[in-house]
């Protein structure tokens, strides 16, 4: 019996009938749904998981954390979840939650003082403000006609107008924008592509290994940002990251004692671990004000607090206790709490 989303839940529980008219399943529904799945209701009553889908939480959310936990095998109870209880699902999605907020601020805030540490690197180089853009932009395809016509856009005039910094862009798209104005109106994804041209002109290596990790941490600020779940992909079966870890993250993982072993490659293998790795090493590596850097703290202790609640209900396998235990270890790394 194989468990998938497929297309009734993904239409939230709708049955299919012969008229092929899609009904939307009732949250008592979908409760009887989950129980023919395997799913009990000893420590979450029907009527209370009937209520958190009505009011707090979708089905298709808060039924995909039933994927880390083990299924029956054969007899008649084949595909089956086993030791999955509905208050595992309803605890799951709050540490997941949690823990996004946690990352999305972290994310947002190294984004910024990267920005502000590369302005502050070019003065130091003694970069041209305006020149360094333009040759940018130069070497780009097209000779960045992309990236400015994008940019364009959004402006007073652009068919997708930016609110926020439609008046900057238009103030500047004539005449060419120095760096401190780019820096400031340019997407996450193109700062990156910034950030690499600069490494390569200035010859850093170091400064070319970060730019792999903000891009990690790009791709976790979006995900983070779309209120997307994290916790549904802590495990071996899930997406594997497609590049190797960057450098400065590993030999900081050895100096603090983490070595380099099966264990640690294997959570680190898993994409969503290395995108958080990446960010919390980011927070660590950028975010250097003291005030920041302690509110990164105190949002990753509530986010132990969280995973400290879902521990108990945790498939018994001790696979999920694992990453998280893995995580907390990263925390204690690079965010911990003084």
């Amino acid at each position: 019996m194989e468990d998938t989303l497929g297309e009734t839940d993904i239409k939230q529980g709708g049955a299919k009938s012969n008229d092929s008219i899609h009904r939307i399943l009732s949250p008592n529904d979908l409760v009887e749904r989950l129980k023919q799945k395997g799913v009990t209701f000893e420590l979450c009553s029907e009527k209370d998981a009937s209520d958190y889908l009505a009011r707090s939480n979708n089905y298709l959310r808060a039924a995909s954390y039933r994927k880390l936990y083990p299924k029956k095998v054969g007899g008649s109870h084949d595909g089956e979840y086993i030791g999955l209880d509905f208050e595992a699902l309803r605890r799951l999605s709050s540490a997941d939650r949690v823990l996004r907020c946690a990352l999305r601020e972290i994310c947002i805030d190294v984004e910024h003082f990267a920005r502000v540490r590369l302005l502050e690197r070019a003065r130091a180089e003694g970069e041209d403000g305006w020149s360094i853009v333009t040759e940018y932009l130069e070497g780009l395809p097209k000779r960045g006609e992309r990236v400015t016509v994008a940019l364009s856009r959004r402006g007073v005039l652009g068919d997708y107008h930016d609110e926020y910094s439609g008046d900057l862009i238009a103030h500047y798209e004539q005449q060419g924008y120095p760096l401190w104005v780019f820096l400031e109106v340019v997407e996450f994804g193109r700062f990156c592509d910034f950030w690499l041209f600069c490494a390569k002109r200035w010859n850093d290596k170091r400064m070319f290994d970060y730019h792999y990790v903000l891009k990690s941490v790009k791709a976790l600020r979006n995900a983070s940002c779309h209120n997307s779940c994290i916790i549904n992909g802590l495990s071996t079966d899930s997406d594997r990251a497609g590049f190797p870890i960057s450098d400065p993250i590993l030999v900081s993982l050895r100096e603090h004692g983490l070595k380099n072993s099966k264990s640690t490659r294997a959570k680190l293998r898993n994409l969503r671990v290395a995108q958080i790795a990446a960010a919390l090493f980011a927070s660590n590596e950028f975010c250097q004000n003291v005030k920041t850097g302690k509110r990164h703290a105190e949002e990753m202790f509530s986010v132990r607090m969280s995973f400290k609640v879902a521990r108990p209900i945790c498939p018994a396998d001790g696979s999920l206790v694992s990453f998280f235990d893995f995580i907390l270890r990263l925390v204690d790394i690079w965010v911990p709490k003084s």
